[in-house]
C-alpha cells in the first residue's frame, strides 16, 4: 500500500527532479483525501519521499573520437513518435512505480543511453557496410550497472537492434541471475522452465505485467545457456523473426564456439564471404574487464573467449560492442588495433549516485596521514585473531579448523542482530545475506560450511531457550562498548553524529526491548549456505521474493565477481589478491543499502583493508586523469596512452594486464613518489641515514619554514641524482624504481627541466626523537605506524606525506590562493588548501622539482606485538628515513621505457588463477 501512496504523490508531483518540502507534504496532504489511503503512515511517506528526492546525481562525462562519430540519434527521434519507445517508455515506468528509483537517476539512465546509441550507429541503415562501434562504461562495483545497460537494451531494441548478445560472467549462476533480470526489466516474461510455458500468462513478471504488448524474444532462458536444440526444436526459434532476438550467454569458450557456428549458419555468401546483413548486432560485455581481454602477445593467437567474440561480432557487417566495468584497468591496456575490443569510439566515466555506498565511504580518500579521524562510515571491523584458523599461505590438502576465531562467531551474531533490527524496521520480507570469504579452495568452503552451521545452530538454540548466557552476548554485541567492539547502538550514532547523517532517512537507534522479541523470527529464516561449482547449494532469492530469505553464503570466486548477494550486510573478508581489479571486484559490500547502511559490518585483517584503501585511491586517480583528459576534449586513445605512462604501472597488479608487451613507457610527470614502503633491515637503515646525511650536509645553510622545517634551494639534479643512487627502496615497491626515475631526470634535464631541485627537510615538534644533521640542524622524527603485519615497514594509508600542504613549502602564498580558488570551484572540495594535483600541474615550475625527507621514528615500524610479532626496533634505533618527490607537470611528453619481467608477471599472474582442480572457476560446459 506504501508504494501506491508513493506513486500517487509522484503524480502529484510531476516530473520535477528536485521538490521543496511543502512541495512533498502538499503531495501527501492530497494522497490523503483519497479513502484508501487516509490510515497510510504519513511521516513513513514524507520519509519515503524524501529518500528519492534527496538522491543527488552527477552528470557523467565522455570521451569519443569525433573522426568516428556519425551522431544519428536526434534526427531519428524527429521522425518518431515518443511512443514508438514502447520497451524504454515500459521499463521507466517500471523503475519509478515498481522498483522506487529516483528520479534523477532515471532522469540521468535517460541521459547516458541516449549518448550511448548516439555513438554507437542507426540500425535502421541497412546498405552501409563495415560500421563497427566499440565503446566502454566505467561505473562501480555494485553500482547499477545493470540497470544501465538494461535502459540501452530497450532503447537499442525499439531503434532497431534486432539482435542483442549479453556476455554475462564466467558462472552459470551469475549468468542465470543477468537473465532473471532481464526476463523482469526488459522481455516481461519468466524463461524459467517449470514456469515459462504456463497458459494462463502467469508468467509475465516485472515490466509484463505493465504491458503485455511489446514482445522481444529469448533463445536463452534462465536454466539454459546457448544450445543449438534450442532453435532446433519445433517451437524453436527462427533467425528471421522480426522481433528483438535476446541472448544471454558465459563467456566460455564452448558455449560461444557453439554461438558463433549457429550464427554462421545463418550467414549469406557474399563474393565469397559469409556474412550476415539482416541483423543489426548490439553486444553488451558485462564485467568487460574479467575473460574478454586477449592477454596474449601480439603474434600469438588470441585467449579463446577474446577471439570468440571477436569472430561473432565479424560475422556481422553491423556491430556494436559495449563493455561494462567498475574495473578498467585491464582494458586500457587493450592493445589499439581496429580488430581488438579497445574501446576506441566512447568511454564514459558513470558517477554513482549520493546513495550509494562506495569504497571512498568505507576506506576513504584522504591524503592526510596525520589526521586520525577521517568522517568514514564506521562499519569496518579489522580482526587479527583468524591466523591459526585460517593461515594467509593455507593449501587445499591442509586440515581446516573445527572451531572458529572468535571475531567469525562475533560477525555471525552480528548478522542475526541485523536480521532482527530489519525486521523492527519493517523489512521483514526483504532478502539478507551475509557473506564468508575465507578460502579459494572448494574443499574447504566445503568442510568449514559444517563448521559455521554448528556455531549458528549453536546461537539459535539459545535465542529458542531463551538461553540467558547467549542472550546477554547478543544484548552486548547490541549495546555495549568495549576497548575492541563497537557496538550496533554507538555506531548507528556515530553516523547520525556524522556527515553522513542524511545518507539514509529511516535509520535509528533502537532500544534492547524493541530488538530481543524479533530475535527469535531472525534465526528461523536463516539458512548456512556453501556457494560454489561442486555444492548444490543455491541462493533462490527470486522464488522468495515475497517473503525474503536470510542466507550465510559461504564461498570463493563465484561470490567475487558480478554476482549480486541481495541485502547483504555482514561480510567476512580475508581473501587475498595481487590484483587491484580482482580485489576491487572482491568488495560485494558495495552498492545500495536503503534502511539498513548503519546494520552494515566488514570484518577484515588491517592488511586488506589498507589494501582496499590503496585500491580506492588508484581507481580514484583513474578517475581524476579521466576528468582532465574530458576538459582537454581527448580521445580514447589518447586517455589511454596517458594512463599508459603512470608508475602505477610498475605495481605487478598492473603488469599482470600487458602480458601482450614486452616494453612500457613510464613518465612522472606531475606526480607524487612516495616511499610509503620501508626496508627494516637495520644495516640498510643505517645505510640510507648516512647517505642522507652526507647528501644534506653538502647543500650549505637552509632556511626554516613553517614549523620549523628546514628548505634548501637552487640544488643540483646531480647532487639529487646521487642520493638516488646511494639510497635503497624497497624493492617491494616496484613503482618507486629510483634508476628509472633517475633516467627520467635525466631526460627533462636535458630538455631544460627539472634542473632546479629544492630540498625540505620535515620538522616534527615535539619529537620523542630526532635526526641531528649537524650542531644547528636537528629534526624532530615522525610517527608513521606500519599498516600491518609484514616483512616490510608498509606505512598506514600508503602515504609517507604527512599533510597534503607538505608539497607547498617551497610555494609562494599569493599562487597557492589562486589554486584555491580554482579548487573550490568543484563544489565537493571542502578542503582548506587547494588540490595538489593541481598545484603539480599548473603552478609548479618545470624547473622546480621538491624532495621531501622524512625522518621516521623507529617504534612506528613494529607490528603489534599482542599479535605473536617480535619487536624489531627500540627506542634508541636509528631513525628510519623516507621521502616523497614532487614532480611540476613536464611541457615535453617524454617517458622511459621498462621492460616487463615477463617471468615475474607469468608467476603472479599464474597464482590469481591457477587454483586446484576443484576451483569454482570451472564450470560445466552446459
Amino acid at each position: 500500500m506504501i508504494n501506491k501512496a508513493l506513486n500517487i504523490c509522484r503524480a502529484i508531483i510531476g516530473e520535477k527532479l528536485s521538490v521543496t518540502d511543502s512541495e512533498i507534504n502538499n503531495a501527501i496532504e492530497q494522497c490523503l483525501l483519497i479513502p484508501l489511503f487516509s490510515s497510510i503512515d504519513k511521516k513513513q511517506l514524507h520519509i519515503e519521499l524524501l529518500r528519492l528526492y534527496n538522491v543527488r546525481q552527477e552528470e557523467y562525462k565522455i570521451l569519443f573520437d569525433n573522426e568516428r562519430n556519425t551522431p544519428w540519434l536526434m534526427e531519428f527521434k524527429a521522425n518518431h513518435q515518443k511512443s514508438d519507445w514502447k520497451f524504454w517508455n515500459r521499463y521507466t515506468t517500471y523503475l519509478q512505480n515498481t522498483k522506487n528509483f529516483a528520479p534523477k537517476v532515471i532522469n540521468e539512465i535517460d541521459r547516458l543511453t541516449d549518448d550511448i546509441l548516439d555513438k554507437l550507429y542507426n540500425p535502421t541503415i541497412r546498405d552501409v557496410k563495415g560500421i563497427d562501434k566499440k565503446g566502454l562504461v566505467v561505473g562501480q562495483v555494485q553500482s547499477g550497472k545493470t540497470a544501465n545497460y538494461t535502459g540501452l537494451i530497450c532503447k537499442a531494441a525499439d531503434a532497431g537492434f534486432n539482435l542483442i548478445i549479453v556476455l554475462a560472467g564466467l558462472h552459470n549462476n551469475l549468468r542465470s541471475q543477468t537473465q532473471h533480470r532481464l526476463d523482469e526489466d526488459f522481455l516481461g516474461f519468466d524463461t524459467k522452465h517449470d514456469r515459462a510455458w504456463r497458459q494462463d500468462e502467469s508468467n509475465r513478471i516485472g515490466v509484463g505485467i505493465l504491458d503485455r504488448n511489446n514482445t522481444a524474444i529469448s533463445i536463452t532462458t534462465i536454466d539454459s545457456d546457448f544450445k543449438k536444440s534450442l532453435t532446433d526444436s519445433a517451437g524453436g526459434v527462427s533467425f528471421d523473426v522480426s522481433n528483438p532476438i535476446l541472448l544471454v550467454v558465459k563467456k566460455n569458450s564452448t558455449v560461444l564456439k557453439r554461438l558463433n557456428t549457429w550464427l554462421l549458419s545463418q550467414a549469406e555468401d557474399i563474393n565469397g564471404e559469409k556474412k550476415i546483413t539482416s541483423k543489426s548486432l548490439l553486444i553488451i560485455d558485462d564485467e568487460a574487464d574479467n575473460a574478454s581481454i586477449n592477454t596474449k602477445k601480439a603474434d600469438e593467437t588470441p585467449t579463446a573467449i577474446n577471439s570468440w567474440i571477436r569472430k561473432i561480432a565479424g560475422h556481422f557487417y553491423r556491430f556494436g560492442y559495449v563493455g561494462y566495468t567498475a574495473t578498467p584497468f585491464a582494458n586500457i591496456f587493450i592493445p589499439l588495433d581496429k580488430d581488438d575490443l579497445f574501446p576506441r569510439d566512447f568511454i564514459i566515466n558513470l558517477p554513482a549516485p549520493s546513495n550509494y555506498i562506495g569504497a571512498e565511504k568505507i576506506f576513504g580518500t584522504s591524503l592526510e596521514v596525520d589526521n586520525t579521524n577521517d568522517d568514514l562510515l564506521p562499519i569496518v571491523r579489522k580482526i587479527d585473531d583468524y591466523r591459526d584458523f585460517f593461515p594467509d599461505s593455507h593449501k587445499r590438502d591442509d586440515v581446516p579448523p573445527t572451531s572458529l576465531p572468535e571475531s567469525l562467531q562475533t560477525a555471525i551474531k552480528c548478522f542475526i542482530v541485523t536480521c532482527a533490527i530489519r525486521i523492527v524496521r519493517g523489512q521483514e520480507n526483504k532478502h539478507n545475506s551475509m557473506l564468508i570469504h575465507i578460502s579459494r579452495y572448494l574443499i574447504w568452503q566445503n568442510l568449514l560450511k559444517e563448521v559455521i552451521e554448528n556455531q549458528f545452530l549453536f546461537y539459535k538454540r539459545g535465542i529458542e531457550q531463551n538461553d540467558q548466557s547467549i542472550m546477554e552476548q547478543f544484548r552486548a554485541i547490541f549495546e555495549v562498548d568495549s576497548d575492541s567492539y563497537t557496538s550496533y547502538c554507538t555506531t548507528t550514532q556515530n553516523i547520525l553524529n556524522s556527515s553522513f547523517k542524511d545518507i539514509d532517512n529511516k535509520i535509528e537507534v533502537h532500544k534492547w526491548e524493541e530488538i530481543k522479541p524479533c530475535l527469535y523470527k531472525a534465526v528461523q529464516k536463516i539458512k548456512v549456505m556453501s556457494i560454489n561449482g561442486k555444492s548444490t547449494d543455491a541462493l533462490e532469492y527470486y522464488e522468495n521474493e515475497k517473503t525474503g530469505i536470510s542466507v550465510i553464503a559461504i564461498g570463493g570466486d563465484k561470490l567475487s565477481r558480478g554476482l549480486t548477494l541481495e541485502g547483504l550486510s555482514v561480510s567476512y573478508f580475508l581473501r587475498a589478491s595481487r590484483m587491484y581489479d580482482t580485489l576491487m571486484q572482491m568488495g560485494r559490500w558495495f552498492g545500495y543499502r536503503p534502511g539498513y547502511v548503519d546494520l552494515c559490518r566488514l570484518f577484515t585483517s588491517s592488511e586488506l583493508n589498507e589494501w582496499f584503501r590503496h585500491i580506492t585511491m588508484a581507481s580514484e586517480d583513474l578517475r581524476e586523469e579521466f576528468d582532465a583528459m574530458w576538459n582537454a576534449k581527448a580521445t580514447p586513445e589518447k586517455y589511454a596512452l596517458k594512463v599508459r605512462t603512470h608508475p602505477g604501472q610498475l605495481q605487478i597488479t598492473a603488469i599482470t594486464k600487458m602480458r601482450n608487451v614486452d616494453k612500457i613507457q613510464v613518465s612522472w610527470s606531475g606526480r607524487l613518489v612516495e616511499t610509503y614502503q620501508l626496508l627494516t633491515s637495520k644495516e640498510i637503515i643505517r645505510k640510507n641515514l648516512d647517505v642522507t646525511r652526507s647528501f644534506l650536509s653538502k647543500l650549505g645553510n637552509p632556511v626554516t619554514k613553517g614549523s620549523n622545517d628546514y628548505l634548501w634551494s637552487n640544488v643540483l639534479p646531480t647532487d639529487v641524482l646521487k642520493f638516488f643512487s646511494e639510497f635503497t627502496v624497497a624493492p617491494q615497491l616496484t613503482k618507486v624504481d629510483l634508476t628509472l626515475i633517475s633516467n627520467f631526470i635525466r631526460k627533462l634535464n636535458q630538455a631544460g627541466e627539472l634542473d632546479s631541485w629544492r630540498v625540505a627537510l620535515m620538522n616534527k615538534a615535539n619529537a620523542r626523537t630526532k635526526f641531528t644533521l649537524s650542531s644547528q640542524i636537528s629534526s624532530g622524527c615522525f610517527i608513521r605506524n606500519t599498516a600491518g603485519d609484514t616483512d616490510t615497514y608498509i606505512i598506514k594509508k600508503n602515504h609517507i606525506v604527512g599533510n597534503p600542504t607538505d608539497e607547498f613549502i617551497d610555494l609562494d602564498s599569493t599562487e597557492l590562493d589562486k589554486a584555491l580558488q580554482i579548487s573550490k570551484q568543484d563544489k565537493d572540495w571542502k578542503k582548506t588548501y587547494p588540490k595538489p594535483k593541481l598545484v603539480r600541474e599548473s603552478f609548479r615550475s618545470v624547473n622546480n622539482p621538491l624532495l621531501i625527507i622524512y625522518p621516521l621514528d623507529p617504534l612506528g615500524a613494529n607490528s603489534k606485538e599482542e599479535n605473536g610479532n617480535p619487536i624489531i626496533f627500540q627506542a634508541d634505533d636509528d631513525p628510519i628515513i623516507g621521502f616523497a618527490i614532487v614532480f611540476p607537470k613536464s611541457n615535453t611528453e617524454h617517458t622511459v621505457e621498462f621492460a616487463i619481467n615477463t617471468a615475474l608477471a607469468n608467476e603472479y599472474y599464474q597464482a590469481e588463477i591457477d587454483f586446484d582442480d576443484n576451483n569454482d572457476n570451472l564450470e560445466d560446459n552446459e
